[in-house]
């Protein structure tokens, strides 16, 4: 494994140092599933606003369709 090294206040070496204590774990532990955790926030924002994206191309192919369909409707024929 890399050692990466990062700087800490001494509130955010507190923090890691409880959670470490709390989980039983280490705080390099703590880190790498915070970052993993981020990771896969990032992922789901992604793939919601995809998903968004799409839903609205489609609520407006819906809408033109229903229009289409109502103006060939009242077309008297």
């Amino acid at each position: 494994m890399k050692t990466v090294t990062i700087k800490a206040d001494a509130e955010f070496d507190a923090l890691l140092n409880r959670l470490a204590r709390r989980m039983s774990t280490t705080k390099s532990r703590i880190i790498r599933d915070a970052v993993r955790n981020y990771q896969q926030h990032l992922d789901r924002e992604a793939l919601r606003q995809q998903v968004r994206i799409a839903s609205l191309k489609t609520r407006k192919q819906a809408g033109d369709a229903a229009t289409d369909f109502d103006d060939a409707n009242a077309d008297g024929l």
